[in-house]
C-alpha cells in the first residue's frame, strides 16, 4: 500500500544519505518535491518541500476552531500529498494570528505580524492587518475579533482598548472589557456564559437578542457577542428583523486583500527574509516582550525546532522543517540561522511559521521528521498541505 511504499522510499533515501552526502530529491507528486537534508557539523536535519502554490491549502483541526489534531491525521483526513503544521495556537485549539481558509476568516491578525498569502496571484509573504465592522439600523460598530473568546486577546495586537498593551506580545493574553466578537458554527465551543449581550443572526438579519449562556452558536447562523459598549450597541441597535451588514477586511502592506479570493492566509512570525536579505523582525512582531526578557533569548536567539515558509522569485513555495532539541540527531536553528537557510534554498521572502514541539512534516501521511516532544507528534490547531 501507500504506507509501505513511503517507508521503503524513506529507507532507500536513508541508505543514499550519509551525513555529508548530497540531498536526494523525490518527486512525491506533480508540483511537489521533497528533499531531506543532513548537515554537519551540528548535526542539523532539514526537510524541504518545494511546491506549486496552486496545490496548497489550509486545514483546520477537526473541521472547527475548538480542539486539536495531529498533522499526520489532518493530512490523511483530507488526502494530502504532504504538509506541515500551521500557525500558533492556544490550548483550546484557537489559532493565534490570522487564519483564513478558502475565503473564510477563522482568526483575526495579531496586528502587523507576517503571514503567508496564497491567492489568485500566487504566493506572497507580508504583514497582515484586520479591520471589521457590523452596521445595524444605520449604526456601525467595529468588530474586534472572530471565532475566539470575547474579552481575551491572545498575543495582544488587537484593535484598541487592550490591557496592558495594544502592541503584539508573544507572552501575554491581553484583556478588553468592551469587545464585539463574531462567532460561527465553526467555532465549535460555547460562547462566554457571563456578562454582555448576544445577537443571533440568520440570513443577514437579527433573529434574536439574548443573554449570554442562552445556548450555543446556532447551526444555521452567526452570533455577535458583546461586552461593555458593544453590549450597549447590541441592546440599542439590534432590533429583531433588522438587517445586519458585516464587513471583514484584511490588508497586506497597506493593500486590501479580497478575502473571498484568498485560498489561504496564515500567520505566525517573525519575518526572516525581505527581498532576499535577512530581516528578522522579532521585536516589531512582539517576540522580544519587555515583561519576559529571557523569551527573546529562548525563542529567537537559541537553537530550536523550526517550521519555515518562503517564496522564490519564480513563485515556488517552500515549506521547511528543522528538527531540534535532539542531541546527536539535530540541534535546531536560531531564527538568524533559519533566515540564512531559507536564503540558501532560494527564497526571496520568508517567515517563521511555527516551531518547538509543533514542528512536523508529513509526506503521503507519514511523519518524515522527528518532532521534539517526548510523546512524539503534537496535536495542533491547523496545518498547511499540498492536496492532489
Amino acid at each position: 500500500g501507500v504506507r509501505t511504499r513511503i517507508v521503503l522510499l524513506m529507507a532507500a533515501i536513508a541508505l543514499l544519505l550519509p551525513a555529508a552526502a548530497p540531498a536526494q530529491t523525490v518527486e512525491v507528486a506533480p508540483g511537489v518535491l521533497w528533499t531531506p537534508i543532513a548537515r554537519e557539523p551540528g548535526p542539523v536535519r532539514i526537510n524541504v518541500l518545494e511546491l506549486d502554490p496552486a496545490l496548497v491549502h489550509g486545514v483546520l483541526s477537526n473541521g472547527r476552531i475548538a480542539g486539536r489534531e495531529r498533522v499526520s491525521s489532518m493530512g490523511r483526513r483530507v488526502g494530502a500529498v504532504a504538509g506541515v503544521n500551521g500557525t500558533y495556537f492556544g490550548s483550546s485549539g484557537d489559532p493565534v494570528g490570522v487564519l483564513a481558509i478558502d475565503g473564510t476568516l477563522l482568526s483575526e491578525s495579531v496586528d502587523g505580524r507576517s503571514a503567508l498569502v496564497l491567492g489568485p496571484d500566487g504566493a506572497a509573504v507580508g504583514p497582515i492587518r484586520f479591520s471589521g465592522s457590523v452596521t445595524i439600523n444605520g449604526v456601525e460598530r467595529l468588530i474586534d475579533g472572530v471565532e475566539r473568546t470575547r474579552g481575551l486577546v491572545p498575543a495582544c495586537g488587537g484593535r484598541g482598548g487592550d490591557v496592558p498593551t495594544s502592541r503584539p506580545n508573544a507572552v501575554l493574553t491581553c484583556a478588553d472589557a468592551s469587545e464585539l466578537v463574531l462567532l460561527s458554527p465553526r467555532y465549535g465551543a460555547r460562547p462566554p456564559r457571563e456578562g454582555g449581550v448576544e445577537a443571533v443572526l440568520r440570513d443577514g438579519t437579527v433573529a434574536a437578542v439574548r443573554a449570554p449562556g442562552s445556548g450555543p452558536v446556532p447551526r444555521d447562523g452567526l452570533l455577535l457577542t458583546g461586552s461593555g459598549d458593544a453590549a450597549r450597541f447590541l441592546r440599542d441597535a439590534a432590533l429583531p428583523r433588522s438587517r445586519a451588514d458585516i464587513q471583514l477586511n484584511l490588508t497586506s502592506a497597506g493593500r486590501p486583500l479580497e478575502l473571498p479570493q484568498q485560498r489561504l492566509v496564515v500567520s505566525a512570525g517573525p519575518r526572516l527574509l525581505r527581498g532576499g536579505r535577512v530581516a528578522v523582525t522579532a521585536r516589531a512582531e512582539g517576540f522580544a516582550p519587555p515583561q519576559a526578557p529571557a523569551f527573546y533569548g529562548t525563542f529567537v536567539a537559541a537553537r530550536q525546532p523550526r517550521t519555515l515558509a518562503g517564496v522564490r522569485a519564480d513563485g515556488t513555495l517552500l515549506l521547511v522543517t528543522v528538527d531540534g532539541r535532539r542531541p546527536g540527531w539535530s540541534t535546531g536553528m536560531t531564527l538568524a540561522e533559519a533566515a540564512r537557510l531559507m536564503r540558501s534554498l532560494g527564497a526571496l521572502d520568508a517567515f517563521n511559521l511555527g516551531g518547538g514541539g509543533s514542528t512536523t512534516m508529513t509526506v503521503r501521511g507519514q511523519v518524515v521528521n522527528r518532532p521534539s516532544d517526548p510523546g512524539g507528534e503534537r496535536r495542533v490547531s491547523n496545518g498547511v498541505y499540498a492536496l492532489p
